[in-house]
């Protein structure tokens, strides 16, 4: 188990390093190593490259660059990063002034590679101030101990504390213990039991000032690749989760707004059939539990996310692809703007364990997607979802309760029953301004994983809050 550092120590090594640090300048040096090991290298805002030891000074714009070895440093915030291995880390933007009043700043890039860092003081006032960036998502805080992962696609873990993991598909909150999984930019950031422990050194106690040294250990020898100043072992950090990929029997959940040339048409189903994928990526599917097939076509998917059990989409703007052979199947439909076709996919649940009580919660989801009478299309936020199953005998009941927002901002809560066997169906009714007692939700989802650890839902709202009355449908998918 990797040392952790808990939040007393924390807060001892904040208080001790800025004590140490008499208030400095926006052009003093951000940080120093407190020991390199192996081939640790900088190259600085003007392109000239340097070799790092212990003591050395990290400038804002130097990229450091760790080859084969790896070091730490220790900014004047009091925050640590530990860099690993054929890392590449680039302190973009740095500033702090001896005290935390929001005008401090840290803003970092990881190109390559991976950390593990306690952050200090900057983004304590401001936590906008405060940010890592990768090519796929970025990294905001809420003062915490976290790792980062990241080659094609970005893993971590948080250690202590609270982040924030954000793209262009949205954003997801990581607190204590929870680990995170971003596969690319069109994908949400997502949760999963993966955790990537980069084993950090102990930090050494804070000098009084900088000074350049030779990177020796407490008997004086020098530290190489033999003799790594009693550092732990390194770890090769966990693979990435893997995604669904291939073509594989499944459970399918789908839920759609009206659509161009059909605009009364509103639903949300379940049905068994097979699909196949590319790394995550829907590729095409069962359309509609017949012998069609619906694919994303000209479509765009603009939210997402999946592991190994199961994998969400919502795709917009553009005609679906497939191959329609009956009344209903979806292939060939054209959805215009935010008219949005929600899908989930599972690898199915084929018998049900038998465990008598079962918690799901919420592992991601698509915004869910509200119409009225006039087609107007809007676009909503689900807030939470749980389920609690009983599943015994091939046979599975319990209870939901979920809340969203409506496009307006309005706060429905609804609470419900659903029974059936890996494949299962519910309704509830929902409370909220909008309400008046009259909103109702129907649910159809699945179980997926051999052990049924995902569940994957499809709903649809009645919200008559407005003129004509309101639907909203999306879907969303649940780990135990």
């Amino acid at each position: 188990m990797p040392q952790r550092f808990k939040l007393t120590d924390r807060t001892a090594l904040i208080v001790a390093v800025a004590a140490a640090y008499p208030a400095v300048g926006y052009s003093a040096p951000a940080a120093q190593v407190d020991f390199a090991v192996g081939d640790v290298t900088a190259v600085g805002a003007n392109g000239q490259s340097r070799t790092l030891g212990k003591g050395a000074q990290i400038e804002q714009g130097d990229t450091v660059n760790t080859n084969g070895g790896r070091a730490q440093l220790r900014f004047t915030d009091g925050a640590y990063v530990s860099l690993q291995p054929q890392t590449q880390f680039r302190i973009d933007q740095y500033r702090y002034e001896g005290k935390s009043d929001g005008n401090e700043k840290g803003f970092f890039s990881l190109l390559k590679g991976g950390l593990r860092t306690i952050t200090g003081l900057v983004g304590r006032s401001n936590k906008r101030n405060y940010q890592v960036s990768t090519s796929v998502a970025t990294i905001g805080i809420r003062g915490t101990e976290y790792t980062i992962q990241y080659g094609q696609s970005v893993t971590g873990t948080v250690g202590e504390g609270e982040i924030n993991v954000c793209n262009g598909a949205g954003c997801l909150s990581v607190v204590n213990g929870e680990s995170y999984y971003v596969q690319n930019q069109e994908f949400k950031p997502v949760l999963t039991n993966k955790r990537t422990d980069l084993p950090p050194p102990a930090p050494p106690t804070p000098p009084t000032h900088f000074a350049s040294s030779e990177n020796v250990d407490n008997s004086g020898q020098l530290c190489d690749l033999n003799n790594d100043c009693g550092s732990p072992a390194l770890e090769e950090p966990p693979a990435p989760p893997p995604l669904l990929t291939g073509k594989f029997s499944a459970s399918i959940a789908v839920a759609h707004t009206p659509f161009t040339g059909n605009g009364s048409h509103v639903g949300a189903t379940v049905y068994s059939g097979s699909a196949t994928f590319d790394n995550g990526k829907l590729v095409s599917m069962t359309d509609n539990g017949g012998a069609g097939t619906v694919a994303p076509g000209t479509t765009s998917l603009v939210e997402g996310g999946g592991d190994q059990f199961i994998s969400w989409g919502r795709l917009i703007n553009g005609t679906l692809g497939g191959t329609a052979v009956s009344t209903g199947d979806h292939a060939g439909n054209l959805f215009s703007g935010n008219e949005s076709f929600h899908f989930i996919v599972g690898l199915p649940t084929v018998t049900l364990p038998t465990m008598a009580s079962v918690t799901y919660t919420l592992l991601g989801a698509t915004a869910p997607t509200f119409s009225s009478g006039s087609g107007l299309v809007g676009l909503g936020s689900l807030e939470t979802l749980t389920l609690l199953a009983n599943l015994s005998s091939g046979r599975s009941t319990g209870s939901f309760s979920m809340s969203l927002k409506d496009p307006t901002l309005n706060l429905i809560s609804f609470n419900g029953t659903f029974s059936g066997g890996a494949v299962f169906s519910g309704s509830g009714t929902g409370t909220g301004t909008i309400c008046s007692g009259s909103c109702s939700v129907a649910m159809n989802g699945f179980f997926a994983g051999a052990n049924a650890e995902r569940a994957g839902v499809s709903y649809q709202v009645q919200t008559p809050g407005c003129s004509t009355g309101c639907t909203g449908v999306g879907v969303a998918a649940l780990k135990r």
